[in-house]
């Protein structure tokens, strides 16, 4: 209708282009769909799915993970990873009740393996001392300990009753027939990997006296000169960065950190060298590149791979050197309680029946100062002072039945075998030897000569004895030498009965005490109080006491004087002589 109340006009539109728009949304939505099966065939996106992304270097993700089944292939990296983390949150021991263990091949020789933590690996420091590292501890000196740094951790109830199985059942006792028990240690399976490999090449450099430039550490030598160590950390050797102390400004800004075995092996060069402790003690050590150190040096210069062939320590005679059950190791704080334990009997079927038996093995070694007043009255019939006779001298008047042992309550004594008295008689012979060649030295033990009292030298706090006798190739001769001051052990003295008997033997000492110190005016030492301690427990004081001491330089001094005098003493009738023993 219009406005007047006629009929409205509706105007009419044609829509010819309606095809072409259905057809062209058509397309699009066929488009669309095509995109959408493209997306759905191809792999996630890690980077979008919130999963582990595989870095090739930091902020560059890798490639690979963007071919097909990279997504799994991480997922199940990570489960497998996550499967061998140590669970800590379980017992350490649960695996040990299961009766779980392994093996392992360390240099084709197989140790059993508990697991801790579900599984972190675990070996036995017993069991590593006695199949693997045994050869090297007896030989070795004990500075070549001090210088790692390797934790052990005591063994559970369960883990002991585990390691006494696979020992008894599994190996025929070839771990000896004591038993393992909770005072026993374990470490970490890859620090006795790595420990077997630092005493092997410690082992090959010291005692085989073999060195090559592919070592993990040794000297460079500086135009035939000066001498400095080196480590190798991934490749690189690296030398201690204290010892270029006029470059340490600029050296600094090149300088890196060597730490845990990269700095065993350097440590183990210092001890050689003998470097102080203090330079070298702490857990980590400033380093610079050789290549870096070789740039600060006139062209020309050469280097030299070189070990040097007499160190600061030198191998040791393995019959006085022994081994303590984890001495190598670091212990943890405290001893574990002392449980009474039967298998300690069981798996010896051919040892102690009783703890009877042990006790009354152990009063026989004790030291005389533990003696009971019965014991100490029957030495006294014997004409013998305790003070004077060592544990073994004790044993045997024990064996010869001149002295009682220590008997337990209804202990009877029994009849004791012709064989065994047999060994009394050849005990109480040697017994007897011995109280005679010390007889003369208990009735002289001052020395008639002066004496120039060394000081009582400030002392560090160390894991190692601040005094020792060792081995020194003097003139030719291995003669044992003390050192001067404590934890030094270059600077050398011995005493002169030694050097009478390894030079002069036939020489009373008398004689020679006074062309050394009245003729030549050689300074003649007594020791400080840790010096007579060493050489007391090494029986140097037997004709002595104090010994007197000289010093090696003093004698490399005047060795051509020394030898020129004494020739002409020597050549009197060697009757008129007494020999020096």
């Amino acid at each position: 209708m219009s406005g007047n109340g006629g009929p409205m006009l509706v105007t009419e539109e044609r829509h010819d282009d309606e095809a072409e728009i259905d057809d062209l949304a058509r397309k699009i939505k066929e488009t669309n769909k095509a995109k959408l099966a493209r997306a759905a065939a191809l792999p996630p996106n890690p980077m979008a799915g919130g999963g582990p992304v595989a870095m090739a270097r930091p902020g560059q993700p890798a490639i690979q993970q963007f071919f097909n089944g990279a997504a799994s292939t991480n997922r199940t990296a990570a489960a497998e990873k996550a499967a061998d983390a140590p669970q800590l949150d379980k017992p350490v021991d649960e695996e040990s009740k299961k009766g779980k263990f392994g093996w392992a091949d360390i240099e084709k020789v197989f140790l059993p393996l508990i697991f801790r933590y579900t599984t972190e690996k675990y070996t036995s420091v017993r069991m590593v001392e006695r199949k693997l590292l045994h050869r090297y501890l007896q030989v070795l000196p004990p500075e070549v300990n001090s210088c790692t740094c390797i934790r052990s951790y005591y063994i559970t109830d369960s883990e002991s009753k585990l390691l006494n199985e696979i020992n008894l059942k599994h190996t025929d006792c070839m771990f000896g027939k004591e038993a393992f028990t909770s005072k026993d240690l374990v470490v970490k399976l890859k620090d006795a990997q790595e420990f077997h490999k630092f005493l092997d090449l410690c082992h090959k450099k010291l005692v085989l006296k073999k060195s090559n430039a592919s070592d993990r550490c040794g000297f460079f030598r500086i135009n035939g000169e000066s001498v400095v160590p080196y480590t190798v950390k991934e490749g690189v050797k690296y030398v201690p960065l204290f010892y270029f102390e006029g470059e340490t400004d600029h050296l600094k800004l090149k300088s890196e950190s060597v730490e845990g075995w990269d700095l065993a092996y350097l440590k183990f060069c210092c001890k050689v060298q003998g470097i102080r402790n203090e330079l070298c003690a702490n857990e980590t050590c400033k380093v610079v590149a050789l290549d870096e150190i070789k740039g600060h040096f006139p062209a020309g210069t050469t280097f030299e791979d070189y070990w040097p062939a007499k160190g600061s320590i030198e191998p040791v005679p393995s019959s006085r050197h022994g081994v303590s059950a984890g001495n190598w190791t670091q212990k943890p704080a405290g001893q574990p309680a002392a449980k009474p334990s039967q298998s300690a009997v069981q798996i010896q079927p051919n040892g102690l029946q009783s703890l009877n038996q042990l006790s009354a093995l152990n009063a026989a070694y004790r030291h005389p100062q533990q003696l009971t007043a019965a014991q100490l009255q029957q030495l006294s019939l014997q004409g013998l002072q305790a003070p004077q006779m060592t544990g073994q001298q004790l044993q045997q008047l024990i064996r010869a039945g001149l002295v009682a042992g220590q008997q337990q309550p209804g202990q009877v004594r029994q009849q004791q075998p012709g064989a065994y008295r047999q060994q009394q008689a050849v005990d109480m012979a040697a017994l007897q030897r011995q109280q005679q060649r010390q007889a003369p030295a208990a009735a002289n033990k001052a020395f008639p000569g002066k004496l120039t009292q060394i000081k009582e030298f400030p002392m560090e706090k160390s894991n190692q004895p601040p005094y020792k006798l060792q081995k020194a190739l003097i003139d030719q001769k291995i003669v044992p030498c003390i050192n001067v001051r404590p934890y030094v052990f270059h600077d050398l003295m011995m005493t002169l009965p030694d050097f009478v008997k390894h030079f002069f033997p036939d020489l009373p000492l008398e004689k020679s005490r006074e062309m050394l110190q009245e003729i030549l005016k050689v300074v003649l030492y007594k020791g400080n109080t840790g010096h007579q301690e060493i050489l007391r427990q090494e029986g140097k004081c037997q004709l002595y006491d104090p010994v007197p001491l000289v010093l090696v330089k003093d004698i490399m001094t005047y060795m051509p004087q020394i030898k020129y005098m004494f020739s002409s003493i020597t050549s009197e009738p060697a009757n008129k002589r007494p020999r020096v023993n």
